[in-house]
């Protein structure tokens, strides 16, 4: 795993991202990415999800969780975006379909 989410934060925030990827897939007109950042335990943390193919509607996207850190002021937060854990695919075909990372 990793130092910055344990097995059970990341059930947790696997559940909380699924809806948000579902949403976002579900938005067939919508933009090529979309952030939301989500609460575990105290803990924060940023959901990407992605559609890495706009010529097609929603045809090949992902969802990804990212480490959030206090700023050196304390008043926002930043992502730390080297470091992240893809939690779902989805591929438009028969064969591939919603892959659960």
């Amino acid at each position: 795993m990793n130092d910055w989410i344990t097995e059970q934060e990341l059930k947790t925030a696997k559940s909380k991202a699924f809806e948000i990827f579902k949403d976002f897939c579900k938005d067939k007109q919508g933009c090529e990415s979309d952030w939301v950042e989500i609460e575990v335990d105290g803990k924060f943390f940023d959901v990407e999800c992605f559609d890495d193919n706009m010529s097609k509607e929603r045809t090949d996207t992902f969802c990804a969780i990212y480490p959030v850190y206090p700023t050196e002021c304390g008043k926002y937060r930043e992502t730390d975006c080297d470091n992240w854990v893809r939690l779902f695919t989805f591929k438009d075909d028969s064969l591939m379909g919603l892959v659960i990372n």
